[in-house]
């Protein structure tokens, strides 16, 4: 079944090679021995440079959460502030090989004045914000314009970033990268142009329509004919069920009916992200085990227990206290996280 997925997927993965800066250095660049903003900026095309939104930078910053471990870099949001920390080697290491000689000297400038990391704090006001960065032991407020600088400096030049999913009730939720990140690769969407739910619970109906969606499949393309359920009529997913049944990736739900609107179980959403990984045909599946060591396997239907052991092994779902938990249902917060990782190991794979 493997088929093109999520074209803006591949986009989004190249945060896995770190804030992908472009060192371009310009020739004779006068860097005046405490113009800290444009020591880094130089290493960007600044003709190139656009002027970001609040919620731009915001957005990028939570994807960027996605790749950076913890001491690497870390991003705290809430309503009307988000306050980023970035170490100077997570950025350094973020070059190709062949850039590394040209950023070495911006280094060293960078370590002399931000030590191990570089702190930015960003302030909503009104229609606009303020930017201050923290220098010399104390918050400093620098220049829309020089803030622009700096931040397309660490900022993926090729990352294009969908209008809207700026979600005010996944601000600060432990969650809120891997919803932004399915936002914007076309897998999920909000409860309306500025919210989620994040603590909504999943139907089966929501499963289906974000497990086709991460598929790459295609209602006109891929619908021969209706599902042998016998409660589509007048069920917006309808088609997508029926491709989804065609496929077998929802064989889960082998009653008469589909019940879309009733909650999955955790189990249930298992056995179908497990079938959708398997059909993309990745290498990580494939060499992976199926070995499913929750302690309550016994309270599992018999035919999910390959399909936790396979997400279990991949790290995509870790269970509680050594539990998984088959019978109980999980939040539109919780999916988010297990079809991120689902979707991003897909995309690593086609690299």
């Amino acid at each position: 079944m493997k088929k093109t997925i999520l074209a803006g997927a591949l986009s989004i993965t190249c945060l896995t090679g770190g804030f992908d800066l472009q060192a371009q250095a310009k020739e004779n660049a006068e860097v005046p021995s405490k113009s800290y903003i444009k020591q880094l900026a130089a290493t960007t095309n600044v003709s190139q440079v656009q002027a970001l939104s609040y919620q731009e930078i915001y957005k990028t910053l939570v994807l960027a959460k996605l790749v950076y471990e913890e001491d690497q870099m870390s991003v705290v949001s809430d309503k009307n502030s988000i306050t980023l920390k970035i170490s100077l080697e997570a950025i350094k290491e973020s070059y190709e090989e062949e850039e590394a000689k040209e950023y070495e000297e911006i280094h060293k400038g960078l370590e002399e004045i931000f030590k191990d990391a570089i702190q930015m704090k960003f302030t909503q006001s009104g229609a606009s914000f303020k930017t201050e960065i923290y220098v010399e032991g104390a918050w400093q407020e620098i220049s829309a314009q020089d803030s622009n600088e700096f931040f397309t400096a660490l900022n993926p030049t090729d990352l294009d970033l969908k209008p809207g999913g700026y979600f005010t009730d996944t601000i600060g939720h432990w969650a809120e990268s891997y919803i932004q990140f399915l936002y914007q690769v076309d897998v999920i969407n909000g409860t309306s142009n500025t919210t989620f739910n994040p603590n909504g619970q999943v139907t089966r109906g929501q499963l289906a329509a974000m497990i086709f969606r991460a598929s790459g499949l295609d209602v006109n393309e891929d619908y021969e004919g209706p599902a042998t359920y016998k409660d589509m009529q007048g069920f917006w997913g309808a088609k997508e069920v029926a491709i989804l049944q065609e496929y077998g990736l929802i064989d889960i739900f082998d009653g008469t009916n589909f019940e879309p609107n009733k909650l999955v179980t955790r189990e249930e959403m298992a056995d179908v992200t497990a079938k959708y990984l398997i059909g993309m045909e990745i290498d990580a599946v494939e060499k992976s085990s199926k070995n499913n060591t929750f302690t309550d396997k016994g309270q599992m239907r018999k035919e999910t227990v390959d399909s936790i052991g396979l997400l279990q092994q991949l790290g995509i779902v870790g269970g509680d206290g050594g539990k998984f938990n088959p019978k109980g249902n999980l939040t539109r917060a919780q999916f988010s996280k297990i079809m991120a990782l689902s979707v991003l190991l897909v995309a690593e794979d086609e690299e």
